[in-house]
């Protein structure tokens, strides 16, 4: 995408951020999933503090990756978007 201009790239960063916000806070946890993070919070919390910071680390690292994996999903989804439109586009201009 680094042939792509900046203000296009950040544009879709955005959009990116934005939907991805609306979704968590339109999901419902699943009876299921509210257990598996009671669970995770009990198991921290019977750790020492080096075993619960560690944990937290990687619970951040994996949201982070998480979120990179959701975004670049995303721009594959905006650059598939454009290759369908642009000869649709080109074909009503010329």
């Amino acid at each position: 995408m680094s042939n792509w201009p900046d203000w296009f790239q950040e544009a879709l960063r955005q959009r990116f951020y934005q939907l991805e916000l609306a979704s968590e806070q339109q999901a419902s946890c699943s009876s299921e999933d509210n257990n598996l993070f009671t669970r995770l919070d009990r198991f921290k919390t019977n750790q020492n503090e080096d075993i619960q910071r560690l944990l937290s680390e990687w619970e951040e690292a994996i949201g982070y990756q998480l979120s990179q994996d959701k975004q670049s999903i995303y721009m594959e989804g905006v650059k598939d978007g454009i290759r369908l439109i642009l000869p649709v586009m080109k074909s009503t201009v010329t």
